[in-house]
């Protein structure tokens, strides 16, 4: 008998990174295909990402943030606060900050 994994969503940090892509990008005044073709990217492929269903890849997300005209660590600050957002509107206070600063069982550690 097959049996599926229960579908539980997207990952929150997809689910973050993609609403820090959308806000950015929107507040740079693109549409998500011009903003596509602008990194090199498919447009139906962008939309997956900002809705948290594409794990996108290291080469994106630089191709991303390079359009955008940010510093990796601006974007990475920007994701921090959706990443909290999500957190906070499921409920999970493990979720309060970006991952590589909190893994369950191993003390805080603050950057």
């Amino acid at each position: 008998m097959d049996k599926k994994a229960p579908e539980c969503g997207p990952e929150p940090v997809l689910l973050a990174f993609g609403q820090a892509v959308r806000q950015l990008r929107k507040a740079r005044g693109f549409s998500q295909e011009t903003f596509a073709q602008y990194c090199g990217l498919d447009r139906s492929y962008l939309g997956g990402v900002e809705r948290g269903e594409r794990n996108i890849t290291l080469a994106n997300i630089e191709r991303i943030i390079a359009a955008l005209h940010m510093k990796p660590s601006e974007f990475f600050v920007a994701l921090d606060e959706h990443f909290r957002d999500i957190a906070v509107q499921r409920g999970t206070s493990h979720l309060n900050g970006f991952a590589p600063y909190f893994v369950p069982g191993i003390p805080r550690q603050t950057p």
